[in-house]
């Protein structure tokens, strides 16, 4: 079965779950789909009538949330969020990015309207399991789908297959699986020349994939400076080539109005002991200064020091702040 039939079985079954635990409190609960299809996920209508007044409320489902997902999904104040478990930490950054409410597949869920209050929190995920990712979104995969996306945002050529595993360090192996879950999706994401066919969808997904791993796979370290004592004095700093600036100070080299709070940079690890010496670091556990490891030990072509811009999308959500939205939207906005 396609991967993309497994992703729409698995936001069918949560929605069932979701549902059947809102039926356990006592309510009538049903979901009507858009006739819209949308990449990942599915929108539509949640439907509640507790035998006094029936409600209904504009509705998306997916089987994965991240910090990416909830800023990124379409919402608004009254959307309701069907997802197999929100956390409490997630549930604060639903609503500091504005959506209606939730309802999970684990049985949390935060309702609210006229005559109607529902809050059940601390109920843990039914599964430690984690759900299979697709091959362009896996720890090994996010490389070869960033070498994709950053060369059709500079306008090259498509890349063939050696291409790619050059620009990515991937294996030849990794990257056939690669291509070939993008070229089999539906509607598909690659063509049989690796032209990008849907360059906002796969960006969209990129950045979910990488803030839902970054923790884990790419951890940041934190440190002062005898060197930089304020974060904005890395604009200028000499670093190595395949050091990259991320998160505010790129925002800012591009272009941005803004007095970054921090430094971030991404770091391949042959380049680690280089950057610590040339800003005298030392670990802090509150420094303003984070290196984080790079997936390249080669910058991206074209780079010029800074993030690319699917990386700077992912870096300012990671960030968790509201008010770099519209600084993330005129910069990374659209699929470019």
């Amino acid at each position: 079965m396609p991967s993309i039939e497994h992703a729409r079985n698995a936001v069918t079954a949560l929605i069932g779950d979701a549902l059947g635990h809102l039926r356990g409190l006592g309510l009538r609960a049903e979901w009507q789909d858009t006739p819209d299809p949308a990449d990942g996920y599915r929108t539509g209508t949640l439907s509640l009538d507790d035998g006094t007044s029936a409600r209904e409320f504009p509705a998306v489902a997916t089987a994965k949330l991240s910090t990416a997902s909830i800023a990124l999904l379409p919402h608004d104040s009254t959307t309701i969020l069907l997802t197999q478990h929100v956390s409490p930490t997630q549930a604060d950054a639903l609503s500091r990015r504005g959506w209606g409410g939730y309802a999970d597949a684990s049985g949390n869920a935060s309702l609210r309207a006229p005559g109607l209050f529902l809050e059940i929190t601390g109920r843990r995920s039914r599964s430690s399991a984690r759900t299979s990712t697709a091959a362009p979104f896996t720890r090994a995969g996010l490389p070869v789908t960033f070498a994709v996306l950053t060369a059709h945002g500079r306008g090259d050529r498509p890349l063939s297959q050696r291409d790619l595993a050059t620009a990515s360090g991937a294996s030849i192996g990794t990257v056939n699986r690669v291509v070939r879950a993008l070229r089999e999706r539906t509607p598909p994401m690659l063509d049989e020349r690796n032209q990008l066919l849907r360059p906002e969808a796969l960006r969209n997904e990129w950045v979910a994939a990488y803030t839902a791993l970054q923790a884990e796979v790419w951890p940041d370290e934190r440190f002062d400076s005898g060197t930089w004592p304020t974060p904005s004095d890395l604009l200028q700093a000499d670093l190595p080539p395949g050091t990259l600036l991320g998160s505010e100070l790129a925002a800012v080299r591009l272009g941005a109005s803004l007095r970054p709070a921090g430094a971030l940079l991404h770091v391949p690890t042959e380049e680690r002991g280089d950057v610590i010496r040339r800003g005298r670091l030392r670990r802090a556990e509150n420094g303003p200064i984070r290196l984080r490891p790079a997936f390249w030990t080669s910058p991206p072509a074209d780079a010029q020091g800074v993030a690319p811009l699917p990386l700077l999308a992912a870096d300012l959500l990671l960030e968790d702040d509201p008010r770099l939205d519209e600084i993330r939207d005129d910069l990374c906005g659209d699929g470019r």
